[in-house]
């Protein structure tokens, strides 16, 4: 299962059952687990443990140094990935940037061809990013989010589960759960279609529905918003909306004015 060509550290740990195709370097301690697929030309570099069934893309690079001028190469750090997710060509995953910690991506994601995932980013489970989607440092993409292509996610920026952000977008405040957002910074509309998908049934879906617009539109600001809130009970589903918005420190993104959105697309266009 392994070819000829692939260069592997003696320190390196692989189940019998791992392939790895030709000219793949992996090297330190790397353990990867049964089932998974490394592509030809790969690097795999540093304390990085790989679970079941994964894919990891032609060129892709998982365990490089963090693009951190603080980084000090001495230390020990890793990247941390679960069962069957699938890294696409040329994708790079670096390495956490302090001692002892690390970038980890949970598991049944999918990273397209040149995704980048910075030091210590946290990815839950179910997650799409689309091609050349940048992720900063110490970002967080909860469970069931998608990240259109191209876009930006801003250092120690979430998003939160089954939210939705479109291509060629940038965000350095926190998308919401359940939420899409678009542009710079801008949500658009709940993610009724990612709702659906994720199997929220239609009441759940009403209630998603109030606390988008006691948020949003009831002309409340966030705090006011988050006071009424607890005047009532929500599903244990919703309650996160609550608890993601309360857990904040770089602040929300507010409701996108389209107005703005449309004139940034159209200048876009005609450069």
């Amino acid at each position: 299962m392994i070819h000829p060509t692939a260069v592997i550290d003696p320190k390196a740990e692989i189940d019998s059952d791992v392939s790895v195709g030709p000219y793949v370097l992996i090297e330190g301690p790397v353990r990867i687990s049964m089932g998974t697929e490394i592509q030809s030309h790969a690097v795999i570099t540093g304390s990085v443990v790989i679970g079941r069934n994964n894919q990891i893309g032609y060129g892709s690079v998982v365990g490089s140094y963090p693009q951190d001028l603080s980084f000090d190469p001495k230390v020990s750090s890793g990247v941390e990935m679960g069962d069957t997710n699938v890294i696409r060509e040329h994708c790079t995953i670096h390495r956490g940037t302090k001692g002892s910690t690390k970038t980890q991506i949970g598991s049944n994601n999918l990273l397209m061809v040149g995704a980048h995932v910075g030091h210590n980013v946290r990815i839950g489970d179910h997650v799409i990013l689309a091609n050349n989607v940048l992720l900063g440092g110490y970002a967080e993409i909860h469970d069931r989010a998608f990240v259109g292509g191209g876009s930006v996610v801003h250092q120690f920026t979430r998003m939160g589960a089954v939210s939705l952000m479109q291509g060629l977008s940038g965000i350095s405040k926190d998308v919401p759960p359940f939420t899409i957002a678009a542009g710079k910074n801008g949500i658009a509309a709940l993610n009724i279609i990612g709702l659906r998908r994720a199997g929220y049934d239609p009441e759940l879906r009403k209630e998603v529905q109030e606390a988008f617009a006691l948020l949003y539109t009831s002309g409340l600001n966030t705090s006011q918003a988050q006071a009424q809130s607890g005047q009532r009970s929500w599903s244990k589903e919703v309650s996160l909306f609550w608890e993601f918005i309360g857990s904040t420190k770089r602040g929300i993104c507010p409701i996108a004015r389209w107005q703005e959105v449309k004139a940034r697309t159209m200048s876009s266009d005609e450069g």
